[in-house]
């Protein structure tokens, strides 16, 4: 008998603040990893958010080139030699959609008794094409020969990328629900810190800078809602490859004094607690962890019919609008939304660990994944 933790190694694109990354650090801050460790191998040679928490925690960061750097052959060459150079690993769990299954084969050509693919979207790209089709079939099968378990966000990932009647285990976006259900801040001088202007509708957005968010809709309903009088602060949060774009948008729109880029937010329950509504006009998602810590701190949601329906979580916070609906039918959603009441604290605790949304749950469900029992001990 060994006391050396067992090591799992999950592959993302990079450990910045997405949904998928910032739900498996909910998750491995819930481990007992005396028992087991997780390791993380990337995309990206560069620092991202999670990088110095990891390694804190104990994990090892490794980096691989991505296929579209390189080619197939090459990627499953390279994951298969950092799993054989760096494991042994109980575990490998691929994050990364579309590329999981070369993922998953190169841990089985490595030994790996335990391969995850894990779905955390619900669309492609964000487009449809013959070409699309074709390569998402060839991913499917390459998934579904080498993985031993499927995993997804919600039923509509799990269709997506694994096809239907496929049996995919359910793990929903589990988040600290004692650290987001505590209520929003009752006083201006709290949005005063976060430079909301006194009086103004705090709106808030918090999402990586990337096509699928649509900051470009959410910028352009800015113009609208400012056009007809209505006073706000939009408060965007996150970083991203179209932030630029977007800060260029927004001074071309006249909206300086209205919308605030605050980059990456650490604090993001408290920032969620100054906001009066919050919106997600995405094209598509998954099932959004900041679309469930809006919620579980009783604010009233104004989302796109692009984010699953399974994202609602039925505390009477969330409005879902077509995005072919006007600037003035958001803009009265949004207006509406700001009335919405609070949901008592512990009718919001109790329903979203219901859902399925306690990272504490999740941890031992997921340690079932891996045929292990590694809880942290509360």
């Amino acid at each position: 008998m060994t006391d050396t933790p067992v090591r799992v190694l999950h592959i993302f694109s990079g450990m910045n603040r997405g949904g998928a990354e910032t739900m498996m650090m909910n998750l491995y801050r819930k481990m007992d990893r005396t028992k087991v460790q997780f390791d993380f191998l990337t995309h990206r040679n560069d620092p991202c958010a999670y990088d110095e928490e990891i390694l804190t925690l104990g994990g090892r960061l490794f980096y691989v080139p991505s296929i579209g750097s390189t080619n197939p052959i090459t990627f499953v060459k390279q994951v298969k030699r950092v799993i054989q150079e760096k494991g042994p690993f109980a575990a490998v769990h691929a994050h990364t959609d579309f590329q999981s299954g070369f993922i998953a084969l190169a841990a089985r050509l490595a030994g790996v008794p335990v391969r995850i693919c894990h779905s955390h979207s619900t669309s492609w790209r964000g487009r449809s094409s013959r070409l699309a089709g074709m390569q998402l079939f060839v991913f499917r099968r390459m998934i579904t020969a080498n993985a031993t378990a499927l995993c997804a966000c919600g039923e509509e990932a799990g269709r997506f990328l694994f096809g239907k009647e496929k049996d995919v285990h359910l793990l929903p976006n589990g988040i600290d629900l004692d650290l987001f259900a505590g209520g929003r801040a009752d006083t201006e001088s709290e949005k005063r810190k976060r430079g909301i202007a006194g009086g103004r509708l705090a709106i808030g957005h918090i999402g990586r800078f990337t096509e699928e968010k649509n900051h470009q809709f959410l910028l352009r309903l800015a113009a609208d809602m400012k056009e007809r009088g209505i006073g706000f602060q939009l408060i965007l949060a996150g970083d991203g490859p179209l932030r630029t774009d977007m800060e260029k948008l927004a001074e071309k729109l006249g909206l300086d004094d209205d919308v605030r880029f605050i980059g990456v937010e650490e604090r993001v329950h408290d920032l969620l607690k100054t906001l009066d509504v919050f919106v997600m006009p995405s094209l598509y998602e998954g099932l959004p962890v900041t679309l469930v810590e809006a919620q579980a701190s009783g604010v009233p949601c104004v989302i796109s019919d692009g984010i699953t329906e399974e994202a609602d979580a039925g505390l009477g916070l969330v409005s879902r609008l077509s995005l072919k609906e006007p600037p003035e039918q958001w803009a009265s959603a949004i207006l509406r939304a700001a009335e919405t009441p609070v949901p008592d604290k512990a009718r919001i605790k109790e329903t979203l660990g219901r859902l399925g949304y306690d990272a504490g749950e999740n941890a031992g469900a997921i340690m079932k994944l891996y045929n292990m029992n590694c809880e942290k001990e509360q």
